[in-house]
């Protein structure tokens, strides 16, 4: 195997190249600073057809080889990975394209397409090539929420009997995070029931999901005009977690007699939670796991058919709000919904 594997970043907005230039993020936060701070990647270049934000990013990562045209780039460079985060409307073209100049690895961004179509010929190709698709639901490798599941799945909190979901910012933006991350904790889906909450190009959307398990947990949305959301609240029968500030920060809470009441148990903030977030990069994190699967031959731990699940949802919760709440069904073998995302 390679010692040093050529990356490139096809678009360099805010996950490709622009969330390093805020001074409040404290480790890298996107995939241009990955590359560059891995020890296995090397960034060779970088597109995006917008010329002067691309120059702003050649620039702030020191590199020499930009293009507007990422069909050029990717006919010049020999490159081992690529980053794909352009529009979700426009993965699966950038995908075949990249799969037919023989790269080894490439890191997507989320939703992983804007139809399910599409998204079950990405996964083809891939397989067909043998190249590693790894998308960037990171919570399933940020070094937290890996912890969070296998303290649920070790049954410290006891039966789980009811799970709560708030995200702002869209079905599509902010819920494939979310979809993905409730699959991961819990899962298989059997059903969905959904509302529209707002008409937004990319809407927020209310329901609840039903999982494999018997666990039906709910999803709420609140309007990112007043401020961000994204976190969850887990209930069990040995006590609770709340997950907050986007995943950031860990409430812990155990079963305790009350101190108000005889007859009755209360769940007690826990001082010293077992887990604690620990900041680190989930975004390098994510770049050694793709190398990891390469050299190994080993399958992504947020593989392409995972994010298919996740997109899966989001359509699954469109059709729902369309027909005025319906039970949908899981798994969606096919689609008519055609997402639109950040």
């Amino acid at each position: 195997m390679k010692n040093i594997y050529n990356a490139a970043v096809i678009g360099c907005g805010r996950i490709g190249a622009e969330f390093d230039n805020d001074p409040r993020r404290k480790v890298i936060w996107t995939h241009a600073g990955a590359y560059k701070n891995s020890e296995k990647t090397e960034l060779v270049s970088l597109s995006d057809v917008d010329g002067n934000r691309l120059e702003k990013a050649a620039e702030k990562f020191n590199v020499d080889k930009a293009y507007t045209d990422y069909s050029e780039m990717l006919k010049k460079e020999d490159l081992d990975i690529i980053s794909i985060c352009a529009w979700n409307s426009i993965h699966y073209k950038i995908l075949k394209e990249a799969v037919l100049h023989n790269v080894k690895g490439i890191y997507c961004e989320k939703p992983i397409a804007n139809n399910l179509e599409e998204t079950d010929e990405m996964i083809r190709l891939c397989e067909e090539n043998n190249v590693k698709l790894l998308v960037n639901h990171w919570r399933r490798f940020d070094g937290f929420h890996p912890k969070i599941k296998e303290f649920i799945d070790q049954g410290n909190l006891g039966m789980i009997q009811q799970a709560s979901f708030y995200y702002t910012a869209g079905i599509a933006n902010s819920g494939s995070h979310m979809f993905d991350l409730m699959r991961y904790f819990f899962g298989d889906v059997e059903f969905v029931q959904a509302h529209y909450k707002n008409n937004k190009e990319d809407p927020n959307i209310d329901g609840i999901v039903k999982f494999k398990s018997g666990l039906i947990s709910t999803v709420q949305s609140l309007e990112d005009e007043y401020y961000k959301k994204f976190s969850s609240f887990i209930y069990g029968a040995k006590g609770a977690i709340e997950i907050t500030k986007s995943g950031f920060d860990l409430e812990m809470y155990e079963v305790r007699q009350s101190d108000k009441w005889s007859e009755y148990k209360e769940l007690y903030r826990i001082q010293n939670p077992a887990i604690k977030y620990i900041e680190e990069s989930f975004m390098i994190n994510g770049v050694k796991h793709l190398v990891d699967c390469i050299e190994k031959n080993k399958n992504p731990i947020s593989s392409g058919k995972d994010a298919r699940e996740s997109l899966a949802l989001i359509c699954a919760f469109h059709e729902s709000a369309i027909n005025d709440g319906k039970k949908i069904g899981l798994p969606l073998k096919t689609s008519n919904i055609h997402i639109k995302s950040k």
